[in-house]
């Protein structure tokens, strides 16, 4: 099984998927679990027809419902796609009926804020331009760099990253300052950024990988 279902578009209540159509393909078969093993089937016997819609030209289209994911899986009314991880494949039926092995089949994991981007190596067609799936647009959106090559994220105030930003001084110089994620607890990933002086002048910046201490 070479090809796998893939998540263009989620709602609370439906994800719209598409995947490439498979040689000697008549139909597909989805299943859904809320761990990659085992899955259990959501719905068969989906026609090998190339979708005329934009969100998935080309690509077998099927829109899943919540409903009938909380049916398969006996879930409470409460349970919708954004508040609960999914796990997604597909099979398909060949020409004598015979369904491909679930196990050969890719497990897509669609978490229950945002979408997982989509790597050049499954998709050619975004070429140089990584995506990611926005919740705010419900949409997916090229990401976009700056100039010295980092990734530009937070192009708007409202959706920049919490950090704490530790200061330390040797008498009037900064000498240290320590980046962590606000939430973090003593641990977790953060940057030291160390200064060195020649008199009052900076003539060394050194950033190297450390952990916080709250």
């Amino acid at each position: 099984m070479i090809s796998f279902i893939e998540p263009l578009y989620k709602s609370t209540d439906a994800i719209k998927f598409g995947w490439n159509r498979e040689s000697g393909a008549i139909s597909y078969n989805i299943y859904v679990g809320k761990v990659e093993s085992p899955l259990t089937l959501l719905m068969s016997n989906i026609s090998d027809v190339p979708s005329e819609q934009a969100i998935a030209r080309g690509k077998v289209y099927y829109e899943v419902a919540i409903v009938d994911v909380r049916t398969a899986l006996s879930l409470a009314t409460t349970v919708n796609f954004s508040n609960t991880v999914f796990f997604f494949a597909i099979t398909y039926v060949n020409s004598v009926g015979v369904e491909s092995s679930l196990s050969d089949s890719t497990v897509v994991k669609v978490p229950p804020v945002g979408i997982i981007s989509k790597p050049m190596k499954d998709d050619p067609t975004i070429r140089r331009h990584p995506f990611v799936f926005s919740d705010g647009l419900q949409r997916w959106v090229k990401q976009i760099g700056s100039s010295s090559g980092a990734m530009v994220v937070d192009t708007s105030d409202y959706y920049k990253t919490n950090i704490t930003t530790e200061y330390t001084y040797d008498g009037t110089n900064l000498k240290t300052t320590l980046s962590y994620l606000s939430d973090a607890t003593t641990g977790s990933p953060a940057k030291l950024t160390t200064y060195t002086y020649s008199g009052s002048q900076l003539i060394k910046m050194e950033i190297t990988d450390t952990t916080a201490t709250i």
